[in-house]
């Protein structure tokens, strides 16, 4: 087993034997989380403290590794609870 990749089950289809299984490089995976990581801070930023009479603490993301090992957000339509991938949660930090 090469500790430098991991198996993932991507969430499109891979044309390989094993069907969307893929190995994918452990760095590649992680700078791609990174970048994710980056452009999701950047739509936080912009989100407001309040909705209505409600604080908004806490932000709930699910996101699914694709073949190419870039981090795709999921859509409606599709249930959350059917699908792997990865979940992030962002809390406001208490002040």
């Amino acid at each position: 087993m090469d500790k430098d990749k991991m198996w993932v089950i991507t969430a499109e289809p891979v044309i390989t034997r094993g069907g969307g299984t893929k190995q994918l490089k452990v760095e590649e995976l992680a700078i791609n989380v990174n970048i994710f990581l980056e452009q999701m801070s950047g739509i936080l930023e912009k989100a407001p403290e309040k909705l209505g009479k409600f604080n908004f603490e806490e932000f709930e993301v699910h996101a699914e590794i694709t073949a190419q090992g870039t981090l795709a957000v999921l859509g409606t339509g599709i249930q959350a609870g059917a699908a792997g991938g990865l979940r992030f949660v962002f809390r406001r930090s208490s002040s």
